[in-house]
């Protein structure tokens, strides 16, 4: 799949892995609505993004509330639905929720560890590898 025009959903997207992952689906011509449970970062993500001429959101949403999920869900229905879903800084299990609430049939890919050698960068460069050759509903989940 090119990611070329697709929408990326990146949950934890405003510090760390999901930045840099976030970051390298704007340069990869992905848009890319950034979820964090801390809005001011996730705007500051979202802003640095634009810089890649991509269309960029961001949203306050903390990935332990299941009403916050539905919202992010119905955001990402206004914006013609999550092709591809990013979710960091939670367990697998709430990962698979998190998919769950975000796509109709979602097909979780990988389940990465946040301590690849290199950090964020490295993780990042696997996720985004995962993606550019994976199907629309496609999860992956970084914990």
């Amino acid at each position: 799949m090119h990611l070329r025009w697709k929408l990326c959903v990146v949950l934890g997207g405003g510090t760390g892995v999901g930045h840099e992952v976030s970051l390298r689906l704007a340069r990869a011509g992905a848009g890319v609505l950034v979820a964090d449970p801390d809005l001011t970062l996730a705007e500051e993500t979202a802003a640095a993004l634009r810089g890649n001429r991509v269309s960029t959101w961001s949203i306050e949403v903390d990935p332990a509330d299941d009403r916050e999920l539905e919202l992010l869900a119905a955001r990402a229905r206004d914006l013609g639905g999550a092709d591809l879903v990013v979710v960091t800084g939670v367990t697998p299990a709430r990962g698979k929720d998190v998919a769950a609430a975000l796509l109709a049939e979602p097909q979780l890919v990988g389940v990465l560890a946040d301590d690849q050698p290199g950090g964020d960068a490295r993780t990042a460069i696997a996720v985004v590898d995962l993606l550019g050759t994976a199907d629309a509903g496609t999860v992956v989940v970084v914990a």
